[in-house]
């Protein structure tokens, strides 16, 4: 799904949060907004390609698996990895 930039405003001025997330497959997490939209992540590209230990660390899948829903948002770990939601919304990371 990809958005314009005038969609991603709107969506924007919305406060568009994540009201679920569920862990799929390998690095995939799929998400549904509180306009109803989901969108499913593979994480895995993002990750291999950090050079930061405090992201790949997030390559073990049991540390991964652990994300928690944070103020409509995905949380790592108090906060250590998070992504901005447009980009979520709009399955770019």
């Amino acid at each position: 799904m990809e958005l314009s930039m005038e969609e991603l405003k709107n969506s924007e001025q919305k406060l568009i949060s994540i009201t679920e997330a569920h862990y799929t497959t390998g690095y995939s997490i799929e998400m549904t907004f509180n306009d109803n939209t989901s969108q499913t992540i593979n994480f895995e590209p993002f990750l291999l390609k950090s050079v930061f230990p405090k992201v790949n660390k997030y390559l073990d899948k049991g540390k991964f698996k652990k994300f928690l829903l944070v103020e409509g948002n995905l949380n790592w770990h108090n906060s250590e990895l998070t992504f901005p939601l447009a980009d979520l919304y709009a399955g770019v990371i």
